[in-house]
């Protein structure tokens, strides 16, 4: 279990060509269509935009998920673990 707890901290999004994507820190699948995917992770939920978007892989347990497609966006939305700086409290 201490492993999963180490994957969980972490969430890293992987690129290939705007083709493929692996995120790292997954822990939950919001909703997913063609075009959308929402997932929540360990930084926020994050939803990514493409088109023909297909989750090829998703590995609950080490919060790993993979997906293909074309993509086109990513954006995070909710609360994230890290504090913010200083310019962010200012400019909130």
């Amino acid at each position: 279990m201490a492993n999963t707890e180490l994957v969980y901290e972490q969430s890293n999004l992987y690129l290939e060509n705007r083709e493929k994507l692996r995120i790292t820190g997954v822990s939950d699948v919001i909703g997913f269509d063609e075009q959308n995917i929402s997932v929540q992770t360990q930084k926020g939920d994050l939803i990514i935009g493409g088109e023909d978007l297909k989750i090829t892989k998703l590995d609950v347990e080490s919060g790993e998920m993979f997906i293909e497609g074309t993509l086109n966006s990513f954006f995070y939305r909710g609360q994230t673990n890290t504090k913010q700086s200083m310019f962010g409290r200012l400019f909130h």
